[in-house]
């Protein structure tokens, strides 16, 4: 597999004018369990991807690696550091026991807790955790929310659990088996991390994401690779199943590993290709834009995408504004206020472009 990852790397860069010209700014290794490698395969990934696609370790701003609370021993955190990791994304999701064995993790919560801190000590500056909030358990949100915040982390990413079909959780709340948190506690859970993290001192910059300020007033510790899917840069998503974004195009490789290893073997990359039109772009941007606290600006969008929220639906702009689901920030931009950000995914539909066909 990492034979075939390095083999693709290779393969796009050859293929992809967009990316003969571009330079990588973070390394991302994750959508998976990429902390079970060894250190050898972990070094020869990192290693031939980046000849592979000619990256300069001097201009890579990030190099996150997901690791499971679980894997974060010694022998694993200095065999990463050795490899050029440099960020840590720890899956935790809560410190409370019984809700773990409920969402079927190896881990508990003192191990989590013991993880973060161990990373630390070996020398990790920078480690992000994901929490899970909306959890119908007995699980006390406020207890993760301390437990996460008194750990030696500087950034935290927090997402409402969601009930997909064809799911076991799905199975269980279609048969009657499991209920669904109330929609009061999510909201509450989330705007309770809000506040939390908001005495904190820390930025709230995405929906989802929280950066803790960096020492001396240099800004904050906001994820380098996530902020590129929201502002539409290119990205190369590489293994199977992965996806990538080289504009027009978004690609999605197959999600089968025999087939992904078959394809390679023969020099060729198995995936499916979406060609985006200027009101998917400008959809995407409106999405994206008003998941973050920079907001949207609507000279930018006509500029580059040819099309206006105001001029879109002139009545669904105004009542936005009118209801306060946007305001204006002090760039001249406009955003959705924190105290909405939880739906600020309904806000940004009611003004997308719909095509005509």
């Amino acid at each position: 597999m990492v034979d075939a990852i390095v083999q693709e790397a290779r393969l796009r860069k050859a293929t992809t004018p967009l990316w003969q010209e571009h330079q990588a700014r973070s390394l991302y290794l994750g959508g998976g369990t990429p902390s079970l490698l060894s250190e050898d395969d972990i070094t020869r990934l990192i290693q031939g991807v980046s000849e592979a696609l000619h990256l300069e370790r001097s201009s890579l701003k990030e190099v996150t690696l997901e690791a499971n609370p679980e894997d974060l021993v010694p022998s694993k955190l200095n065999a990463w550091k050795r490899a050029g990791i440099q960020r840590l994304s720890i899956g935790i999701q809560s410190f409370h026991d019984e809700t773990l064995k409920w969402m079927n993790r190896a881990h508990t919560g003192a191990l989590a807790e013991k993880g973060v801190r161990l990373a630390a000590e070996v020398g990790f500056s920078s480690i992000t955790v994901d929490l899970i909030y909306g959890v119908p358990t007995a699980r006390v949100w406020e207890e993760d929310v301390t437990c996460a915040l008194a750990l030696p982390v500087q950034h935290l990413s927090a997402y409402a659990l969601t009930v997909e079909p064809q799911t076991v959780l799905g199975n269980r709340v279609a048969k009657g088996q499991e209920q669904e948190a109330p929609d009061e506690r999510t909201v509450d859970e989330y705007h309770f991390l809000c506040s939390s993290m908001k005495s904190k001192g820390w930025t709230h910059y995405e929906t989802s994401n929280w950066a803790a300020p960096k020492s001396g007033g240099l800004g904050d510790w906001r994820a380098v690779h996530n902020s590129a899917y929201w502002s539409g840069s290119p990205y190369l998503g590489l293994g199977p199943g992965a996806h990538g974004f080289l504009p027009p195009a978004r690609y999605a490789n197959v999600s089968n590993n025999p087939r992904y290893l078959k394809a390679l073997a023969i020099g060729r990359v198995e995936a499916t290709t979406e060609v985006l039109t200027a009101s998917d772009r400008y959809n995407e941007s409106v999405m994206t834009g008003l998941r973050t606290d920079r907001g949207i600006c609507q000279d930018e969008l006509e500029a580059s995408w040819g099309l206006r929220p105001e001029h879109v639906d002139a009545e669904a702009w105004a009542q936005a504004l009118r209801s306060g689901d946007l305001v204006l920030t002090s760039e001249g931009r406009h955003r959705v206020p924190e105290e909405r950000w939880i739906t600020g995914d309904r806000i940004a539909s009611t003004l997308f472009h719909v095509a005509s066909t």
